[in-house]
């Protein structure tokens, strides 16, 4: 038999995974309203010194030629010091499929939060911040499928990536032109492509460093 207080502390667990499912969600999407500081972009004949790490990769991007010139960012959480980072994975006025990215970034762990892009409309542009997870395509009725119960908080699993100072990262190729986004790693023949485009690294010493 049940104890009486049984029904109550069922309710209160619920309740907390309710809470805990919305801040985790909350943190992922409404934190496009604080600031973002900018990382850096790494020059063609920057060196990575030892305060900072370089992270570079390629990124495929979402609308193509329909982006309309408008940039496109990617933003991230310190998770030692809760700062919260962006850099540019499209340049404005650019509408390259791909695009390559190579930038200095203060040494730590950090956490994937979305992806802010625009799509380009006859009045100019729609603004869409779309929260990333694992295995889980935001941008198909993601809110519809939480209040369901279709995804739920154990679901919402982030990725996250690592870097130490002074050392070069390769982030992989980052496929976002769905909504169910990957990570790839091309890093050999990537290195080809992008060697004469930065001269002062040493790409063979770039640890592959995949978001997981």
């Amino acid at each position: 038999m049940l104890p009486k207080a049984y029904p109550k502390l069922m309710k209160t667990i619920y309740i907390i995974k309710l809470a805990t499912l919305a801040i985790l969600i909350f943190t992922s999407l409404y934190a496009s309203g604080q600031k973002y500081n900018a990382l850096n972009r790494v020059g063609s004949r920057d060196t990575v010194g030892s305060a900072h790490a370089v992270i570079y990769g390629n990124f495929i991007q979402r609308l193509g030629f329909s982006s309309g010139g408008f940039p496109q960012e990617i933003r991230l959480l310190n998770n030692e010091t809760n700062e919260l980072i962006c850099f540019r994975v499209k340049a404005t006025f650019k509408s390259s499929r791909q695009n390559e990215f190579a930038y200095f970034i203060p040494p730590g762990t950090y956490t994937i939060l979305n992806y802010w892009w625009t799509k380009s409309k006859w009045y100019g542009g729609e603004v869409f911040t779309e929260p990333i997870f694992k295995g889980i395509d935001t941008s198909d009725k993601f809110e519809k499928r939480i209040n369901s119960g279709q995804i739920t908080r154990d679901d919402l699993i982030q990725f996250r990536f690592s870097v130490a100072a002074g050392t070069i990262n390769y982030l992989g190729t980052w496929h976002f032109e769905k909504g169910l986004v990957a990570f790839a790693d091309d890093k050999s023949e990537f290195d080809d492509l992008v060697r004469g485009h930065y001269k002062g690294l040493d790409f063979t010493t770039a640890n592959v460093v995949l978001p997981n």
